[in-house]
């Protein structure tokens, strides 16, 4: 992996278009290193790249020899049943070329639930899927479904957009994933993102998250849809002082005093 690489993106990251906390890329950047770690390899998988926001900082997170694979259907949008995707290969590109080097990028230009195992299982197990495709019920199912058939056991999923009221088909398609069998399993609610691993793992990260971003910590143990999550929560909108706040919370100077509708507040002590 490319720590210097991804600290870089990480300080650069509304120079791209799109919608991602810096929570979320730190703490997804830090579980592709706990992976590696202890020995869980292989490619990221993402559908619906956008412009490559979330894509680069899990590409970031990468060791040598490993790959990204890159799923949309780009300025193909008349396949787009929900028209909520904005994506330009252009721009994407640029993006790329501009953050990774040297890009290691499969990029698959087509509508997810068209696609199956075998055509994301060829280039590996998957380590880390972000779904972030289509906000319909069926599509949110059917993605999900090919997430899990993909991963390796211990990799990740990270679901899009699972409280957005613009996107209600996001949890919608989550229910009916779930009612229809799947065995993904919730472990932890980060700004915009549900993250999912199999049963066997979910524990593990836990573990994992409580010790390494207690500085991010919110509400523990919190039902959703049959698991039990904990909840991570976004740092404060300047991007001027995210750096110095994150050292002040870690060092015990910001402590958190109150909730409203799930965002945090904090103050100096």
């Amino acid at each position: 992996m490319i720590t210097s690489t991804f600290n870089y993106y990480v300080s650069h990251i509304d120079d791209i278009d799109g919608w991602l906390d810096k929570t979320t890329a730190i703490i997804s950047n830090a579980l592709m290193q706990h992976q590696s770690a202890v020995g869980l390899s292989g490619p990221i998988c993402e559908i619906g790249v956008h412009r490559g926001k979330y894509f680069i900082a899990l590409a970031c997170g990468l060791c040598p020899n490993e790959k990204a694979i890159a799923i949309d259907l780009f300025e193909n949008r008349q396949k787009n049943i929900d028209h909520c995707g904005l994506g330009e290969r252009g721009v994407f590109d640029r993006n790329v070329e501009h953050f990774l080097y040297p890009p290691s990028i499969t990029v698959i230009s087509a509508n997810s639930t068209k696609l199956d195992v075998h055509d994301i299982s060829r280039h590996g197990a998957i380590r880390f899927f972000s779904v972030d495709g289509g906000n319909t019920e069926a599509t949110t199912a059917s993605d999900l479904h090919l997430a899990e058939q993909s991963i390796a056991t211990g990799g990740i999923v990270a679901l899009d957009d699972i409280l957005n009221q613009d996107g209600t088909g996001v949890i919608s398609g989550y229910v009916r994933y779930r009612q229809e069998g799947g065995s993904l399993r919730a472990f932890a609610l980060v700004p915009n993102k549900l993250l999912l691993t199999d049963e066997g793992s979910a524990a593990s990260y836990k573990n994992f998250m409580r010790t390494k971003f207690a500085c991010f910590a919110g509400r523990r143990d919190m039902e959703f849809i049959g698991d039990i999550v904990d909840l991570y929560v976004t740092l404060p909108s300047s991007n001027s002082g995210w750096l110095s706040w994150i050292k002040a919370k870690i060092h015990g100077k910001i402590r958190q005093s109150s909730y409203l509708d799930g965002a945090p507040g904090f103050r100096l002590t």
